[in-house]
């Protein structure tokens, strides 16, 4: 695998959102997997499995453990899509990847999936950097939305950037 940047793999998320027509919040994950052909199976698993990717008839599965809160089942489910979408764009990949999934890069394809920087912009725009607004329209917790607005700009440290 050659060496890629964040930015990289977060134009691999905004693609699959893209060819999803996904364009307001909150991204029905779900539907990308849809998109991309991937079931997702919904089952009653133990507490501390939150799910995995399995290898059906060499293609993949996402597998969701159902007893988890919905916030918890979208951002796993993001992840585990993160690690099909990573795994999918390398041309000499094939599937089931042998060498183990890319945990970090499957975060930052999650993370662009679930709180796009196009669209969180685009909405706190609207909705006046409301970062607590922000984060049940996105269906995230409001700790996740401020870093993501730090990360584009839109907050400080202490604050909320007002650029009217």
């Amino acid at each position: 695998m050659s060496l890629r940047t964040d930015t990289y793999y977060r134009t691999i998320a905004d693609e699959a959102l893209r060819q999803t027509g996904i364009a307001e919040p909150p991204v029905a994950v779900e539907a990308v997997a849809g998109r991309l052909g991937i079931p997702v199976r919904l089952v009653h698993l133990p507490a501390f499995f939150s799910g995995a990717v399995l290898n059906e008839d060499g293609m993949p599965v996402i597998v969701l453990n159902s007893a988890l809160e919905e916030s918890a089942r979208r951002r796993y489910l993001a992840h585990l899509l993160g690690h099909v979408l990573v795994v999918l764009d390398e041309p000499e990949a094939g599937y089931p990847r042998n060498s183990g999934l890319p945990h970090r890069e499957a975060d930052v394809v999650a993370e662009e999936i679930v709180l796009p920087s196009w669209m969180v912009v685009e909405q706190a725009t609207k909705w006046f950097n409301d970062h607590r607004y922000l984060a049940r329209l996105f269906g995230v917790n409001e700790n996740d939305m401020m870093a993501k607005m730090r990360e584009l700009g839109l907050m400080r440290a202490r604050g909320v950037v007002w650029d009217y």
